[in-house]
């Protein structure tokens, strides 16, 4: 079941920062040589990453290009501006003109897009969302792949409005799959993709069928999905699990795996050397024993996903650029013949661009971080907050995390310490232990949220739940104050300190130590001899945190992660 017959779109003219000008028939020269001569600039900066042009004034000067073509009404011109207003985080209602005003001069793609913008004001805005529908069905009529999924996709839920649940969209599996086998036939490996979804899980009217949704797996491969091709890929790697839910039907074989995505990336697509840059980055197999490690190899892979844009081999080599990398891990990192590539913060931005402008939500928040710190670039919290906002809207808990802190100490943006907190509680609900605890910090000063020592204890515990000593001290402050005013806890405050305490000590970071042996100490201060038998008792009981500390940790000397007096004095 090798995928031996790779079907590839024809070349583009110039694929280049998100646009293709093969899905822009009669797209004028003016407009296809200023993407032409951008993507040389961006070919030069991924061959020679940090010393080739100024990638940021390199995409700037062809925006500025672009908006003056579209003064002219090039439709094109129109479209790429709002485009690029999507990735760059511009305002909504500006790049929603843009799109409109492209759409009506007949750009397809526009209205694809122009659809995508409005269906995020769902239902609090029903015209909005009727007006998307229209525009979904007419670029579908006019053979535009994005829009046939998407209405494939309204088929499989409906779409209804009002209390008597008029409908918009008719609940039907069956036209969903009629749409998707359209784009089936028509190549479209993510239409085909979905089909093998709908037979994997089984809908309405649409019986489970796993040997049907392999075949569709393997048919998206062919077609050039990237995801079908790393999934196929994993299930030969690894082999199927032999449940009734899951029949084996495909048994390991690293080898076909192997040549799977060397014809695939042989025959130019991208997504393949990048997950070849994946497998031999990692090996496979216990201490590689189906495929062995080869840093260097596996970077090869990557500079040539890279250099087909594909935006994931862009955001890892600016990780590889950031950190630097070395070719044996078990080798001594400042063993210059062991260094493959050298740590350039430069070079990694320029990487971390190339990412963002291929729309990969992951780089807007590298690419935000960088201007927040004011590493290699001027600080700049306007910027920070466009890229931070854009990464958080695409679902980055970090990101959701580090704009918080933007709103609560109003850096880049107004102070608003409501929106802080809800942008905290996002991250909270996603696990990210960081934001549980300033989170927590706003419930005890009720600050932007209802004060509430009880919600404060519970994120806390979450985030202790992952191994965070800091989210342990708050909850011993916490209890030694009382999580109910008046009537403080010091043997359950003592058993968290303690708690703390072995984490610290298990990170070797001796001034965490001394924080929490100096709260220990001060605990035991107020503690009488029985009081302390029983935080003895109560620590043994205490959930232990799971496996794996939570990403980004804070430690127990971090301050709190808002300015929440002034941010009260504000609100």
């Amino acid at each position: 079941m090798l995928l031996t017959a790779l079907k590839l779109k024809l070349a583009a003219l110039v694929a280049v920062a998100g646009i293709d000008t093969a899905e822009m028939p009669g797209a004028s020269k003016e407009f296809t040589d200023i993407l032409t001569a951008l993507k040389a600039d961006q070919d030069k900066v991924q061959a020679n990453p940090g010393a080739g042009p100024d990638v940021n004034k390199s995409f700037n000067d062809a925006v500025a290009k672009v908006r003056e073509l579209a003064q002219k009404d090039d439709k094109d011109a129109v479209y790429a501006l709002a485009h690029w207003g999507v990735l760059s985080g511009a305002n909504i209602n500006e790049v929603a003109a843009l799109f409109r005003k492209a759409a009506d001069k007949g750009q397809i793609l526009a209205k694809s897009e122009l659809a995508q913008v409005l269906m995020q004001a769902g239902a609090q805005n029903p015209d909005a969302v009727k007006e998307a529908i229209k525009l979904i069905k007419e670029a579908e009529a006019a053979d535009n792949k994005v829009s046939r999924r998407m209405l494939a996709q309204l088929h499989l839920q409906g779409v209804t409005e009002g209390e008597k649940g008029l409908v918009v969209v008719e609940k039907s599996p069956a036209k969903a799959k009629e749409l998707l086998e359209k784009g089936e036939k028509a190549g479209d490996g993510e239409a085909t993709l979905g089909l093998a979804q709908i037979y994997s899980a089984g809908v309405e009217g649409i019986p489970q069928d796993q040997k049907k949704a392999l075949e569709y797996l393997i048919e998206a491969g062919k077609q050039g999905s990237a995801v079908a091709l790393s999934t196929y890929g994993a299930r030969l790697l690894n082999g199927d699990p032999d449940t009734k839910e899951s029949p084996k039907l495909v048994q390991k074989d690293v080898t076909a795996a192997l040549k799977m995505f060397e014809e695939a990336a042989g025959k130019g697509l991208a997504a393949a050397n990048r997950i070849l840059g994946q497998i031999y980055e990692n090996g496979v197999g216990p201490d590689g024993a189906d495929v062995k490690q080869d840093v260097t190899k596996a970077f090869d892979y990557y500079t040539k996903a890279a250099n087909g844009n594909d935006p994931q081999a862009l955001f890892r080599l600016g990780n590889a650029f950031e950190t630097g990398i070395i070719k044996d891990p078990k080798g001594k990192r400042d063993d210059k013949d062991n260094i493959l590539i050298q740590p350039n913060p430069k070079s990694a931005l320029d990487l971390y661009r190339l990412a963002a402008q291929n729309n990969l939500a992951e780089a807007f928040y590298n690419v935000g971080v960088y201007y927040e710190t004011g590493t290699v670039v001027d600080k700049d919290p306007a910027k920070a907050f466009t890229f931070l906002m854009k990464a958080s809207t695409a679902g980055i808990a970090q990101a959701m995390n580090r704009l918080a802190g933007l709103y609560a100490n109003g850096t880049g943006v107004a102070q608003d310490v409501v929106a802080a907190a809800g942008w905290y509680q996002r991250a909270a609900d996603m696990g990210f232990a960081p934001a549980q605890i300033a989170l927590g910090i706003l419930y005890e000063q009720g600050a932007g949220v209802r004060q509430s020592r009880m919600v404060a204890a519970g994120l806390y515990a979450d985030a202790a739940q992952q191994g965070v000593a800091l989210a342990m001290l708050r909850l011993a402050n916490l209890y030694a104050v009382g999580v109910v005013p008046g009537t403080p806890e010091l043997p359950r405050a003592w058993a968290y300190a303690n708690q703390a305490d072995e984490v610290a000590k298990k990170s070797g970071n001796k001034a965490d130590m001394d924080v929490t042996a100096n709260v220990i100490k001060q605990l035991e201060g107020k503690m009488k001899p029985e009081e302390i038998a029983e935080a003895k008792k109560i620590f043994e009981k205490l959930p232990k945190p799971q496996a794996g500390a939570a990403p980004a940790a804070p430690t127990v000397q971090d301050s709190a992660p808002t300015k929440a007096g002034d941010a009260k004095k504000k609100k």
